[in-house]
């Protein structure tokens, strides 16, 4: 299986799940994915989960353009058909979204959040005791 993040000023947002094998996206209200958006058409695009001849490798993730009036792109390039890979940023409109192929996303970074001494404030990363860093030190 695989998903959509969102991505808004610069940080991950709302995870989408791709769980079905044609997955639409655009400004109608019965796709998928329905996206507020002027410069998104009615169906935007699709993304087609298709079983390859290895069928132990999970999908392979098609995007295709719908014939939008503003196209849609991934990775800052127009595409018209395009097989999906891992982080690959798809763009429709002003919205972005990060590609995650569960196959191959590392759950480790992407569930270890940790709070900050600023309310409200969360970092990722490796967490130390007393909160910083440790640096390693050579011995002599």
């Amino acid at each position: 299986m695989a998903s959509l993040i969102q991505i808004k000023d610069g940080t991950s947002g709302l995870r989408l799940r791709i769980d079905k094998p044609l997955f639409r996206l655009g400004r109608s209200s019965d796709n998928e994915i329905s996206i507020d958006d002027e410069l998104v058409s009615k169906l935007h695009a699709v993304i087609e989960a298709m079983q390859p001849a290895e069928p132990a490798n999970g999908y392979d993730y098609y995007l295709q353009d719908k014939d939008s009036t503003n196209g849609t792109f991934v990775n800052d390039k127009r595409v018209n058909l395009y097989r999906l890979k891992h982080n690959d940023v798809v763009r429709i409109g002003l919205n972005s979204f990060r590609f995650v192929d569960d196959a191959h996303e590392d759950l480790d970074e992407t569930a270890q959040l940790y709070r900050s001494w600023i309310p409200g404030v969360y970092y990722t990363g490796q967490k130390q005791p007393g909160g910083k860093k440790a640096a390693k030190k050579k011995k002599k």
